[in-house]
């Protein structure tokens, strides 16, 4: 297979030795800009007793500049609220500011982007939907209530330079949602892969056929991991193709290409926007490049980023490398693993052993008969460390049906991680998430747990 769709021509069918010549001289002039700009970007230089001059090569960038950690920026905004040193234009040409999640609980960077860095996130994001097959004049429908943070405005700004309708919907129920997609005949919709799944089954619940009764046929899923059969399950019900993108707000972008999330029932690959950022995969313990089809953790660069600028940012996400060539669509791009990316400060530890919340997706919502579940680890009254699962089924799942699951689902659970849940059946509708939901299903009552024991 050659590319079909290209949203940037020049870029994607440049070789990649011609890709990494355009990308090592905007990220020396990256460097320049930031050191002469950000007062955090020159502590970190003065710490480590180098200038730009000593990084000459790409080797000297990986093993001389160094890292920067989501705490630096948190405390380099403690010492100049609320942008920080490392802003490096004046406040008034602040185009954009945003911030991040805050999901680990350490608390929410601030971004600022100038018009033109900006401009450059809508346009990866509209590369997205090119790759996508997203056309002018489709319907589109962003589930994104418009905030503080980067996702939705770019999202639906994205939208709007494809030429498609936009029909803003984040502040609707589903049920509401699904009216106006029937209304409207919304034809193409970016979603996280836990609220398509709530979609497809409020859909059914309400007599509506999806691939029958509505008219979407272009779906970007984004934000979340999944299994090979949620794709394929969700492929089949739509009767649409689906697409995965991976983005950051501090720069790891990326997007499966015309192949789609999976092709001949294996996953796809993420095509990292290797113009707009360095992207590095690192073993998270020596900070050594990994290998092809090596896991480790992502570290990006943007490379035109004049707002607040940074160097080689550790995201702490999870990630499987593979060299350029493994995808035949012939661009230059490296590649991750698609539906595979996970936190590595999502893991949690349960009677010693390390479980990452992705591990019990795949078992508990890989399933026809589930709708979502909540995770809880805690001590008993006896000490002992103990975790459970509640699981919410579908109205139509027989008694007897849902027993027997619960039964399988423990035995697999225990069979992958090597750790006995209990587990047990909701009585009542469990939250449901539009956004990063693995480590939202969580909770971790184990210091409570010792805290009443001291008291007692």
């Amino acid at each position: 297979m050659t590319a079909k769709r290209f949203h940037n021509r020049t870029i994607e069918t440049m070789t990649r030795e011609e890709l990494m010549r355009y990308q090592w001289r905007l990220l020396q002039e990256q460097i320049r800009y930031a050191y002469a700009h950000s007062g955090l970007c020159q502590r970190q230089f003065a710490k480590a007793k180098i200038t730009p001059d000593d990084i000459k090569t790409q080797e000297d960038f990986t093993y001389k500049v160094p890292f920067t950690t989501k705490q630096d920026l948190l405390e380099d905004q403690n010492i100049q609220p609320p942008f920080g040193t490392r802003l490096a234009i004046a406040e008034k040409d602040i185009y954009i500011t945003y911030l991040t999640t805050g999901t680990t609980g350490k608390g929410q960077e601030v971004h600022t982007d100038t018009r033109e860095g900006w401009d450059l996130i809508v346009d990866f994001v509209a590369n997205n939907f090119t790759w996508a097959g997203w056309e002018k004049g489709d319907q589109a429908m962003n589930i994104l209530p418009l905030g503080m943070t980067e996702a939705a405005p770019g999202i639906y700004m994205a939208m709007l330079q494809k030429g498609c309708s936009v029909y803003n919907m984040g502040m609707y129920d589903t049920k509401t949602k699904l009216e106006y997609m029937k209304r409207f005949h919304i034809t193409n919709m970016d979603v996280t892969p836990t609220y398509l799944e709530t979609l497809t089954y409020e859909a059914e619940k309400l007599g509506i056929d999806p691939a029958r009764d509505l008219s979407v046929g272009k779906i970007m899923i984004s934000m979340a991991a999944w299994p090979v059969s949620f794709i394929q399950k969700m492929e089949e019900k739509w009767q649409a193709k689906l697409y995965d993108n991976y983005g950051t707000t501090q720069g790891a972008e990326g997007c499966t290409c015309e192949k789609g999330a999976v092709s001949n029932g294996q996953r796809g690959f993420y095509h990292l926007y290797e113009y707009y950022s360095v992207h590095e995969v690192i073993n998270p313990q020596t900070g050594e490049p990994v290998g092809p089809g090596e896991e480790g953790e992502m570290v990006a660069t943007p490379l035109r980023k004049m707002g607040s600028p940074f160097l080689r940012f550790r995201l702490g996400d999870k990630v499987r490398y593979f060299p350029h060539d493994a995808c035949d669509c012939g661009r230059p791009f490296a590649l991750l693993e698609a539906g595979t990316i996970a936190r590595y400060d999502d893991m949690i530890k349960i009677k010693g052993v390390s479980i990452w919340p992705q591990a019990i997706d795949n078992i508990v919502l890989d399933r026809n008969e589930t709708i979502e579940y909540q995770g809880r680890v805690y001590l008993t009254e006896d000490k002992r460390e103990e975790a459970d699962i509640t699981i919410e089924f579908k109205e139509s799942v027989p008694a007897e049906v849902r027993q027997r699951l619960l039964s399988r689902i423990s035995s697999e659970i225990r069979d992958t991680t090597g750790v006995r849940f209990g587990v047990k059946e909701a009585t009542g509708q469990l939250p449901r998430y539009i956004a990063k939901a693995s480590s939202l299903r969580w909770t971790d009552e184990r210091i409570k747990g010792l805290e009443r024991k001291r008291m007692a």
